[in-house]
């Protein structure tokens, strides 16, 4: 199977010709898992993978439309039927599979298993409110970076073994001549910009944690889907994560904060017509994708009062109206009660998006100061 350098290019990619034909590529392909997330999301902007600039690569993606309706419900059920693959180890989603081709009944022990994931979840962390959008983190770097889910994350925090605290997911590429491990990081936000700010702290956590990093390349060794591989793949995967047993392997790392937002600029509509029935979504993309350099500054700042690299960092925001109303959403179709406490879900923001239009100025100045 072949490979090739990509540049990115409003969330599509691009070949060049440079062929890759490292056998770890083929293998972590084999663990992407069938994807439309772009069906329920529209790419309103995305920074190049080669794109000059101190960072982060910064990705607007936000719900589609039916006329002048964002369909929130639409992206809530993908989301949940997702929950197959996010929440469950590869070897269980496999078994089940296997079960249900034999027996289309046992469809319902595959629903009722990622169900009782989540709702181990809640009763183990009642004060945890971003589940959702750690589903949504998994889609997106699946499916924008094919990047594939090396640990399932949620099983493991159901654990009473395992700790809470920890990052929100963990998938791998091989790419360019090295196993690219990208760290997820999902928030639920008020606003981008009070995400944005979120991820970051949660950024340089766990920069700063030794012992977590090294747990958590340990837990993709010892609990990780790469169990799942046939020999001799899955030694060579678990070779790459081997960080302290094997350091001459290549090995770049990014961290990545997905971050999913109430946007004001939903209720800036148009009037209802019988013309051309996109019209609504054409407008809200145009409106949103000004918003791209607003929005990596914002990032941008964060990060480096917080002392990470913007430029091994990417970003990507996630317009809905309300998240509250896609978290409501998403239990919904879950099929249980809305866990009790968690009916308003608000992020600290202590700067708010009026004094976010000083961003740009300071960022500028930074760059300026760092070329002379």
């Amino acid at each position: 199977m072949k490979s090739y350098i990509e540049k990115t290019n409003h969330c599509g990619t691009v070949p060049l010709s440079i062929p890759d034909t490292n056998p770890l590529l083929a293998a972590l392909q084999a663990l992407l898992n069938p994807s439309t997330v772009d069906e329920h999301l529209v790419c309103a902007g995305a920074d190049a993978i080669d794109a000059l600039g101190d960072g982060p690569r910064t990705f607007l993606l936000h719900v589609r439309f039916n006329e002048d309706i964002p369909k929130i419900e639409d992206l809530a059920r993908y989301l949940w039927e997702q929950c197959f693959f996010y929440a469950l180890p590869r070897r269980r989603q496999l078994a089940l599979a296997k079960e249900a081709e034999k027996d289309p009944s046992a469809m319902l022990r595959v629903a009722k298993a990622a169900r009782d994931a989540f709702i181990t979840f809640n009763a183990k962390n009642p004060s945890r409110a971003s589940e959702v959008a750690e589903v949504l983190a998994y889609c997106v770097v699946q499916h924008y970076l094919e990047a594939s889910q090396v640990v399932a994350k949620m099983g493991l925090k159901t654990s009473s073994n395992m700790p809470v605290h920890g990052l929100d997911g963990v998938h791998a590429k091989y790419e360019n001549g090295a196993l690219t491990i990208y760290f997820l990081e999902a928030k639920l936000a008020k606003s981008a910009n009070g995400g944005a700010k979120d991820y970051a702290e949660s950024a340089s956590n766990f920069l700063s944690n030794r012992s977590q990093y090294l747990r958590e390349y340990q837990i993709v060794s010892e609990l990780g889907n790469l169990d799942a591989l046939d020999e001799p793949e899955r030694q060579l995967a678990l070779d790459h994560f081997d960080i302290l047993g094997k350091p001459k392997l290549h090995r770049r790392e990014r961290y990545i904060g997905v971050i999913c937002y109430s946007e004001k600029k939903y209720e800036d509509k148009l009037a209802v017509t019988d013309g051309a029935i996109d019209v609504h979504e054409k407008n809200f993309t145009t409106i949103y994708a000004a918003k791209h350099d607003h929005h990596r500054a914002a990032a941008f700042k964060h990060l480096k009062s917080c002392g990470a690299t913007p430029r091994k960092c990417m970003v990507f925001y996630i317009a809905v109206p309300d998240v509250n109303a896609l978290r409501e959403s998403f239990y919904q179709e879950m099929g249980v009660p809305f866990p009790a406490g968690m009916e308003d879900y608000d992020v600290p923001d202590e700067d708010g998006d009026a004094d976010v239009d000083e961003i740009e100025a300071v960022v500028t100045a930074g760059l300026e100061e760092v070329s002379n």
